[in-house]
């Protein structure tokens, strides 16, 4: 069973973390678009009770750009964090914009991620632009705007975050994007909430999966089992959205590599190997190495399978 999308008055049990802070400086520059002007986002009319306006600050990009939600738990692990990072840079390299939620965690890292590649982002917030929410993320706020991207929100600026608002908000971050990306949840989860707001809506999702003993895969897994898109890298979305995936090596070729992956890449062969058992052989610490293998992944030198299993993609050094 999918959650039920929340709705205002529910969602008691929800806390908030990342205190909010007081940021008239994010209301300069911003505007109102209603439902029906110039400029409202039209995928917005395929979500039940799409917002009657719109704060925006930035912009939403040219007209017709494509967009995905990368989203998933606040309290994510290292694994979490480099995958939605390298997801969200895969395809804004690809001239895909990033849709997430701008919460710690997954969210955070797929907005740099985007950032980092060149790219662009979007970030949908759960209060009004008087306030910024967690607050230790002004600074990543202010950098999507002042890289071309936009925050977005359906509240008026005063109003402050609430546990009622982000299940709200997730049905934004869904109906702004044509396909929905989870990278890692918990049983219970916003980003499940945005997933069903995406099924409502009838808008694709996908799942990245994980080890099925940890917690944090619980929430893709049962999104795979009812049906979800496994995708393990941002070629994989790129191809779910129909778009040419990066360029890989021609088979015989040496790739050039350095540092942590030239070591990964050593080690890796045919057969799936455990990220850990690839890291010891690397001699490498584990965060290091899942961050050099998913780099090798969107380069096109290895694939990931469930359980984090490695294996090489391309023929390697003689």
């Amino acid at each position: 069973m999918h959650p039920v999308p929340e709705r205002p008055g529910r969602g008691r049990g929800l806390t908030l973390s990342g205190r909010a802070g007081i940021w008239p400086s994010l209301m300069e520059n911003s505007r109102t678009v209603r439902r029906g002007e110039p400029g409202y986002p039209g995928l917005l009319e395929r979500v039940p009770s799409p917002p009657s306006a719109l704060r925006l600050r930035g912009t939403l990009g040219p007209p017709g750009m494509r967009r995905v939600a990368v989203v998933g738990s606040r309290g994510t692990d290292p694994y979490g964090a480099d995958l939605a990072h390298d997801i969200a840079g895969g395809l804004a390299g690809a001239g895909v914009s990033v849709v997430s939620g701008g919460a710690e965690g997954v969210d955070a890292a797929a907005h740099r991620g985007a950032l980092e590649a060149g790219g662009h982002t979007v970030a949908v917030m759960g209060c009004g632009f008087a306030h910024c929410y967690p607050a230790g993320h002004r600074a990543l706020f202010e950098e999507v705007v002042a890289r071309g991207g936009a925050l977005v929100t359906e509240h008026d600026d005063p109003e402050p975050p609430a546990p009622w608002t982000f299940p709200r908000r997730n049905r934004i971050v869904a109906g702004l994007s044509e396909l929905v990306v989870v990278v890692r949840a918990a049983a219970r989860s916003g980003a499940l909430n945005t997933a069903a707001w995406a099924r409502r809506a009838g808008i694709p999702v996908c799942a990245v999966p994980g080890d099925v003993r940890h917690p944090l895969s619980a929430g893709p897994t049962s999104l795979l089992r009812a049906g979800a898109l496994p995708v393990a890298s941002a070629a994989d979305v790129l191809e779910a959205m129909g778009l040419p995936a990066p360029a890989r090596p021609e088979p015989g070729t040496t790739p050039e590599l350095h540092g942590d992956e030239a070591a990964l890449w050593r080690a890796l062969g045919p057969e799936p190997q455990e990220a850990g058992a690839l890291a010891r052989e690397a001699g490498l610490a584990p965060g290091a190495a899942l961050a050099g293998l998913l780099a090798l992944e969107l380069e096109g030198l290895c694939q990931q399978l469930p359980g984090q299993l490695f294996l090489r993609r391309s023929q390697g050094r003689g």
